[in-house]
Parts: structure tokens; C-alpha cells; sequence
């Protein structure tokens, strides 16, 4: 197919031309209008036709017209290779497909995500919007008055009009981590993060977590810089700390991409895990557990925030004047051999 053939859009009347029906009754069963009488074989026939000739509605007239897309953005920032942000793309799809909705993955850069100093994604028609790890890129929404009425939920604890908000207990988590490596005897314990969480988040909810443990024990904090969070650059940058400032008791890293590279450093040097160094990550991820010594993490309650979040969306596209609502979940702490004594 030619550049010329692929520019040239499918139309309702390419549709209903395939299927052998009216415009009309192409236009109400690629709508989802229930009300009209079409028969069920020819629903099918219209939509195998739709198919035949790659039919794509246009999302701006059919919002103008039923005053819905049936499309629900996602928005995350995508210049961090997480795997978290994946595991809850899945799992809103699935759910999606379950309802008749499809997803559109707006991806935004840290900064716009997690800062007030971005821009406003450019907008395309929605029914509402989910924001992973970018609740500030909603607040810059809900600056503009033309985006106010757009349903929103937030994954964190940023709060906005007429939007829902899903948290998880990360800094408490962190917390009872390094607690328990405290109450194990480990008096030095550092805390490792991508270094531009260190320089521009000082109340990032790991490290106030960590601070609120060490503080109350009385001990130093100690803080590591990686460029970024996967095992492979974390284990350069915490390899050259180790060898200049010397191996800590024990380690809180940022996630378990990070646990990974911070044990590999460690056993480069011949520590021993947990012997020498405990360590802790974040996120389950398959690698943590499958690593040759099992790595402690923590675990968010991902299927509890996902259907919470996806709820609350619907009932707020149902109904946009509902107060804006909020609810906080336990994560779960999974000791492995990395921290067990």
C-alpha cells in the first residue's frame, strides 16, 4: 500500500457502501446507539465491513455529536524505563476491553509529570483521564478552564477539582523497611536513588521515609546518586561509592532495578547478602525474586489501586459533580534472603 492510498481515510460511507446498508444505519451500530432496531446479523455484517476497509471514527465529531469517545487517556511519564508503569497499562487494558473502551497512552517527560514547571500535553477528546506517576501534569490541566470538566483520577496523593485520587503508603513502607534493618543491628544504611530525585525531591515519599527511620534512631543518613534507575547504571554508580566510601550495613533502593545493580556491586567486592549488606527494592519485580540471592521489595497493592482507580473514573464520568474523593492503601513487605538473618 502506497503512501498516497494509506492517507486516504476510510469514510461511514466506505462502510455502509461494503455492508449494503444506509449511512444511517452504519452511523448506529459503529456509534453503539442501543435504541435502533438493526437487526443482529446485519450489526455483525457492519462491522466486518468496518473492518474490511479500516474504518477509524473521527474521535473529534463523535464527541461533538454524542458527547462521548469512548476513550480514556492514560497519561505517565515514558522517558523512565519502569516496569510498574507497564503492569498497570495491562491491567487498565484489560479492564478497558472488558467495558468497551479503548485506552490512549499520552506519555509525558518527569518533568511535565512530576513538577509544575511542564506544559499541558496537547489534548485530544477523552471521557476522562487516568494520570500514573504524573498528578502534577493534572494540576496544569485543571489550569486551564476548558479542561476542568474532563473526569480525572489521580494514582497519588495530589488533590484537584472534580478529580479522585488513589494512594499507596510508600513512605510508610519505607519506613518499617529500614526499621527492620535497624532493629537487625545495621547502624549504616544508605539510601539509593537516581540523583536527580536527590537534588530536586527532598520530599520524595522513599526518602522521607528512610529520613523519618534514620532520624529516629539517631543515626546519619547516607545518600547515593545514580545517573538512572536500572540495575546496569546502577551498579556503576554505586559500585564507585562503594569502593571510595566504603560498602553500608544496609540499603534502601529507590526500586529493584536499583536493588539488583546494588547487589551485584556489593558481591563484586566480596560481600556477602545479607551477611554484610541487607537490602531492600521496590516493586516486585519478577528480576528481584529470580536474582541468584532473592532480593527483599516491597510491593504495591497494583489490582486494588487499578480497580479503585478505574471505579472511581466511571462513577465520576457518570456524574462529574461528585466530591472529589480519596483513599490510601498498605503495601506489602516481602522478606527474602537479602534481609533475613
Amino acid at each position: 500500500m502506497g503512501l498516497s492510498e494509506r492517507s486516504k481515510r476510510a469514510t461511514l460511507a466506505d462502510v455502509a457502501r461494503e455492508a449494503g446498508v444506509s449511512i444511517q444505519t452504519a452511523s448506529h451500530v459503529l456509534s453503539g446507539t442501543e435504541t435502533a432496531r438493526v437487526a443482529e446479523a446485519t450489526r455483525v455484517r457492519v462491522k466486518e465491513a468496518a473492518a474490511k476497509v479500516r474504518y477509524q471514527p473521527n474521535m473529534v465529531a463523535q464527541a461533538m455529536r454524542y458527547g462521548k469517545t469512548n476513550v480514556v487517556s492514560i497519561w505517565m511519564p515514558l522517558d523512565r524505563p519502569i516496569l510498574t508503569y507497564l503492569r498497570y497499562l495491562h491491567m487498565f487494558q484489560e479492564l478497558s476491553e472488558q467495558e468497551g473502551y479503548q485506552i490512549m497512552v499520552m506519555g509525558l517527560n518527569t518533568k511535565s509529570a512530576l513538577t509544575n514547571e511542564g506544559e499541558i500535553p496537547r489534548m485530544w477528546p477523552v471521557d476522562g483521564i487516568i494520570s500514573v506517576d504524573a498528578g502534577k501534569a493534572i494540576g496544569l490541566l485543571r489550569e486551564d478552564p476548558q479542561y476542568d470538566s474532563i473526569p480525572a483520577v489521580v494514582l497519588g496523593y495530589e488533590s484537584y477539582k472534580n478529580t479522585d485520587s488513589v494512594a499507596w503508603d510508600l513512605l510508610g513502607a519505607a519506613r518499617e523497611a529500614v526499621r527492620r534493618m535497624i532493629r537487625a543491628g545495621r547502624k549504616e544504611i544508605a539510601f539509593v536513588a537516581p540523583q536527580r530525585i536527590l537534588d530536586d525531591f527532598p520530599n520524595e515519599r522513599r526518602r522521607r521515609g528512610y529520613n523519618e527511620a534514620m532520624e529516629e534512631a539517631g543515626l546519619k543518613p547516607r545518600y547515593i546518586g545514580i545517573a538512572q534507575d536500572t540495575s546496569e547504571v546502577a551498579e556503576l554508580g554505586v559500585l564507585a561509592d562503594f569502593e571510595k566510601n566504603g560498602v553500608p550495613q544496609g540499603v534502601l533502593a529507590f526500586t529493584d532495578a536499583v536493588s539488583i545493580g546494588v547487589a551485584r556491586a556489593a558481591l563484586h567486592l566480596k560481600r556477602r547478602i545479607p551477611d554484610d549488606c541487607q537490602i531492600w527494592g521496590l516493586g516486585d519485580y519478577p528480576e528481584s525474586a529470580d536474582f541468584r540471592i532473592p532480593l527483599s521489595t516491597i510491593r504495591p497493592p497494583r489490582e486494588k489501586i487499578v480497580n479503585q482507580a478505574w471505579k472511581w473514573l466511571g462513577e465520576r464520568m457518570d456524574n462529574i459533580a461528585l466530591e472529589p474523593r480519596f483513599v490510601e492503601y498498605e503495601m506489602e513487605l516481602i522478606e527474602r534472603e537479602s534481609t533475613r538473618t
